[in-house]
C-alpha cells in the first residue's frame, strides 16, 4: 500500500504533467517505494505493484488504448499529409507559416499520445514488466518533446488568431502582424521551448535490482533542486500555469469573440465593387476573406472547447490540494478526457480546412488524386500543375501581374478603407490594393 508521504510526492508530480498527454501522472502507479530501506520493512514487499483503480481498466482500455490511439493514428496521417502541402508550397511557406507549424507538431502531439499514454495504460491491462521498461526509456524525452509541441501550438494559435482579429478590425498593428509573420511564428516557437524544455531536467529514473523483472523494477522521481529551489514556485506554478494554461485560453476567448462580432456586426461588402469587368474577381476574393476569417476561428474555438477540463483541472488543483485523492475516479476520467480532447482536435484540423477552405480544399483533392494516381499521362501531369498554380493565384495576395518592385513601393490600403475609393477608380490602382489585402491569407 502506498504511503501517505509517498501519495502526496506523487501528487505533485501529477500537477507538473496534468496538461494534455499528462502521462506522468500514470508514474505514481509505479512509484510503490522509496529508497530508505527502513520504510520499505515497514511496508512489506517493496516489489508489490499495486493498481490505480482497477476497476476503471478495462474502460480506459477502451478509451485510451482503442479509440484514443485510432483518432492519434488518423491524425498523424492527417497532419503528415498537411505537412507536406505547406511545406512543398512556396506560397504556404510564405503566408500559411501557422498553419504549417501546427501541422508539424500535431504530428508529435498525435505521436505521443499513443506512445505515453496508450502504452502506458496496456502496460497495466496486461501487468507486462517489459511495456513498462520501453514506457520508462523513452518517456522523459517524449513527453517533453510533446508538451513543447503543445505549448508551441498554442501560442501559435494565438499569433495566427491576433493577425486575423487586427486585418478584421482594421487596428494599426495590422501592418506589424502581417510584415513580421515568420518572426512571430519563430518567438511562439521559442516561448514553448523555454516553457516546457527544461521538463527533461526535473525527473530522475531509479532503478531497484532487487525488484529486476517485475513492474516495479524502474521508477521516477523528481531530482532534487525542483522543490529545493524557488524554480518549483515562480517557474513551474507561477510561469507555468499562467502563461502556458490560463493565458493562451482567454486571450483566444477574447480574440474570437471580438472576431465573431465583428463579423456579425459588419455585414456589407469590405471592398469596392468596380464595373469593368473586375466584379466577379472582388466577390472571389471576399469569400476567400471569409473563409480564412471562418477557419481561424473555428481552429481557436476548436482549441478553447478541449482545454475547457484542463483549465478547471487546473484551477480546482489551486484550490483544493488533495482533489486526486479525495476523487481519483473522477480525476482519472478528467485527465483521459483532457489527453483524448488534445489528439481530437489535432485531428479535427484538416476536416476544418476542408469544410471551411474552399480553396484549400480544391488543392487538398487535387493532390489526393495525384498521390493516388499510379499511371498518369503526361498531359495528365500538366493539367493538374496548371490547376495548382491557379489556385495559389487565387489565394496570394503577393501574385499578379505587377513586378515585385512595384508592389512594394505601393502604399498598402486595409481593405475597410477601400469603399471610400470613387467608384471610377482605375483597374490597375484596384489590382494593387486587392494583391496586398491582408484578407488573402488563409491564416
Amino acid at each position: 500500500m502506498i504511503k501517505d508521504e509517498q501519495k502526496g510526492h506523487i501528487k505533485l508530480l501529477v500537477r507538473f504533467v496534468k496538461s494534455k498527454l499528462c502521462v506522468a501522472r500514470e508514474a505514481r502507479k509505479k512509484m510503490n517505494f522509496t529508497e530508505n530501506s527502513t520504510e520499505i520493512q515497514d511496508f512489506g514487499d517493496p516489489c508489490e505493484y499495486v493498481l490505480l483503480q482497477p476497476s476503471m481498466l478495462k474502460m480506459r482500455v477502451w478509451m485510451v488504448s482503442i479509440f484514443g490511439s485510432t483518432i492519434s493514428f488518423i491524425s498523424m496521417i492527417e497532419n503528415i499529409f498537411l505537412f507536406g502541402i505547406f511545406v512543398t508550397s512556396r506560397r504556404h511557406r510564405r503566408e500559411n507559416v501557422y498553419m504549417m507549424l501546427l501541422a508539424f507538431f500535431d504530428i508529435f502531439v498525435s505521436m505521443a499520445y499513443i506512445l505515453l499514454m496508450s502504452v502506458n495504460v496496456l502496460s497495466d491491462y496486461f501487468l507486462a514488466p517489459f511495456l513498462v521498461s520501453i514506457w520508462y526509456f523513452y518517456m522523459i524525452p517524449i513527453i517533453t518533446i510533446s508538451h513543447i509541441a503543445m505549448t508551441s501550438s498554442s501560442f501559435l494559435i494565438v499569433a495566427a488568431s491576433f493577425e486575423r482579429y487586427c486585418a478584421t478590425l482594421n487596428t494599426k498593428n495590422m501592418r506589424f502582424a502581417q510584415k513580421n509573420r515568420k518572426l512571430i511564428a519563430g518567438f511562439a516557437v521559442l516561448l514553448g521551448v523555454i516553457s516546457k524544455g527544461t521538463m527533461c531536467l526535473e525527473f530522475e529514473l531509479v532503478y531497484h535490482e532487487q525488484c529486476a523483472g517485475k513492474m516495479t523494477a524502474t521508477t521516477m522521481k523528481f531530482r532534487s533542486f525542483v522543490f529545493d529551489t524557488p524554480y518549483h514556485y515562480y517557474f513551474r506554478f507561477l510561469y507555468r500555469n499562467f502563461v502556458t494554461v490560463f493565458a493562451p485560453f482567454f486571450i483566444l476567448v477574447y480574440l474570437n469573440f471580438r472576431i465573431v462580432r465583428a463579423l456579425t456586426t459588419y455585414t456589407t461588402a469590405t471592398v469596392c465593387l468596380v464595373s469593368s469587368g473586375t466584379g466577379a474577381d472582388l466577390q472571389k476574393r471576399k469569400a476567400n476573406a471569409r473563409a480564412a476569417t471562418r477557419t481561424l476561428v473555428v481552429v481557436g474555438f476548436t482549441y478553447i472547447a478541449s482545454n475547457i477540463i484542463n483549465v478547471t483541472l487546473t484551477s480546482l488543483e489551486q484550490a483544493h490540494d488533495d482533489i486526486s485523492q479525495q476523487y481519483p475516479s473522477l480525476y482519472i476520467i478528467a485527465i483521459d478526457l483532457v489527453s483524448l480532447l488534445t489528439t481530437f482536435a489535432c485531428a479535427a484540423r484538416l476536416p476544418i480546412y476542408l469544410f471551411c477552405q474552399p480553396v484549400l480544399r480544391n488543392e487538398i483533392f487535387e493532390r489526393l488524386k495525384r498521390f493516388c494516381s499510379l499511371q498518369k499521362s503526361p498531359k495528365t501531369d500538366e493539367k493538374l500543375g496548371e490547376r495548382l498554380r491557379s489556385m495559389e493565384t487565387d489565394t496570394s495576395y503577393l501574385s499578379g501581374e505587377k513586378s515585385t518592385k512595384s508592389l512594394l513601393a505601393a502604399e498598402t490600403v486595409p481593405i475597410a478603407t477601400i469603399p471610400e475609393l470613387d467608384a471610377n477608380c482605375e483597374k490597375d490602382a484596384v489590382r494593387q490594393i486587392l494583391q496586398q489585402s491582408p484578407y488573402e491569407t488563409l491564416l
